[in-house]
This record gives C-alpha cells, sequence and structure tokens, in this order.
C-alpha cells in the first residue's frame, strides 16, 4: 500500500477522539434535568441574602483534549464546553463561610466550537463528521445516559476569600474523588459573584478508558485540563 493511500485509510479509522461529551439535546430530553440531590436542603434553609445561583448564560466551563500515540499527527485536539453551568453558592462574608454545589449536565457539551479552537491556537480543522465521531464515542466511553452529571460539592469553599486552596469532591462517571484547587471568588457587589480556576484530572481516575484506535497508534491523552469562568446571583428574599 503507498504511503498516501494508507494516510487515507488511518485518517478514516481515527475520526474521533474523545472526551466529556455533547449530543443531541432532544435525543436524551427524557432525563433528569439535574441530579436527585440538588439543591441540598442546606440551602434551602440558609439566608436568601447568602446564596447565590449561577447565572448559566454568563457561565462556561472548558476541557481541552490534547491528541496522543505515535500517529497523533492524523488526529486532532478538542475542545469541549458547557454553557449550561448549574449551581448554587452560600456565602456568608462576615464569618468567612461558605460551601458550594455545582453540576454539568453531559448530554448537551459542545463540541469544537471554532471560536474556541481558534483561541486556544488548535491548528487542526476536524470536519462536521470528524466533531460528529467525537462525540458519538465521547457519549460511549462516558456513559452519559447511566452518569449524566458531572457534579462538584464544597463543604468549605471560605479559602477562595483570601486565596487558599479549597478542598472540593468531584463526581463523574460514578466515581467521588476530592481534590483541592485554587478557586478565585471575586465580589464587585453584594448581588453577584465572580468564580475562576483551572485545573486537570486524569480520566482513569474516574473510570474512563481513554479513547484509542489502532492499537493505541491514535488516542486520546489521559490527562484533562478543565478551566471555568462563572458568574453567580443573589438570590431574591
Amino acid at each position: 500500500m503507498t504511503r498516501p493511500k494508507f494516510r487515507q485509510l488511518a485518517a478514516l479509522l481515527l475520526l474521533p477522539l474523545l472526551l466529556q461529551g455533547c449530543s443531541n439535546y432532544s435525543q436524551l430530553a427524557d432525563t433528569q434535568s439535574q441530579p436527585a440531590n440538588f439543591p441540598d436542603s442546606f440551602y434551602l434553609q440558609a439566608e436568601p441574602n447568602q446564596v447565590y445561583r449561577i447565572d448559566s448564560q454568563f457561565s462556561q466551563i472548558i476541557v481541552t483534549v490534547r491528541r496522543g500515540g505515535l500517529m497523533a499527527r492524523l488526529g486532532h485536539d478538542h475542545i469541549v464546553a458547557s454553557n449550561h453551568v448549574q449551581g448554587i453558592i452560600y456565602l456568608d462574608r462576615e464569618n468567612q463561610r461558605c460551601r458550594a454545589q455545582l453540576f454539568v449536565p453531559l448530554n448537551i457539551l459542545e463540541v469544537d466550537n471554532l471560536q474556541l479552537r481558534s483561541a486556544a491556537d488548535m491548528t487542526t480543522k476536524p470536519s462536521a463528521a470528524d466533531i460528529e465521531g467525537t462525540t458519538s464515542n465521547m457519549l460511549k466511553s462516558i456513559e452519559v445516559e447511566k452518569f449524566p452529571f458531572a457534579q462538584l460539592h464544597s463543604q468549605d469553599c471560605s479559602g477562595a476569600l483570601n486565596g487558599q486552596p479549597v478542598p472540593v469532591t468531584l463526581s463523574i462517571h460514578g466515581v467521588s474523588q476530592n481534590r483541592s484547587l485554587n478557586i478565585s471568588l471575586q465580589q464587585p457587589d453584594e448581588a453577584q459573584l465572580f468564580i475562576s480556576g483551572d485545573f486537570a484530572i486524569l480520566q482513569t481516575d474516574f473510570g474512563i478508558e481513554p479513547f484509542s484506535i489502532m492499537n493505541g497508534l491514535i488516542k486520546v491523552q489521559d490527562r484533562l485540563h478543565l478551566s471555568f469562568q462563572l458568574r453567580a446571583q443573589q438570590t431574591q428574599p
């Protein structure tokens, strides 16, 4: 087989590189819209002026997925974004108390937004078929129908008020892991909060096998980089 034909065959086999996924919303419209434990009763009993809800319209989580393997050049890096972050935060600045409960519905993530790819300096240009293949394999790997949400809980996020690490519990794919994250929390006025930060995870830590084909010659790297920019609005009494 000539080298050009081999490359064409490899490219056809390689289409999907995975991560955390996107799909047609109508496909999973009958699934639950939020986790069964959201929100925790603590937030329902707190003073309304100390409770803030994530404003999804102005919030985003971005996951950067890198290609790997000896034939990585035939694949694509990927950007997966959530524009539907949901969550609730309790903040009592006077007593330096903070709690948070967030979740992301995984069935409506956006894969390879062109503007986000450009901002991340990704030079390859996946086709619509590439993106569709990536999405399909991603959803299978994360078993989205069985595990429809990624969740984050923090029983004490007060460290974000003064630059200290914040202990959190991440729950993905039915696995919960305790982590310590650097999170920035800004409060320009009483009515809103701005939360930002970034961190990395390994898919295998959460029981997800990174997608690969051709005996691993083309694969998704285990390590994923996540960044987030969130805005939360004070609830009304």
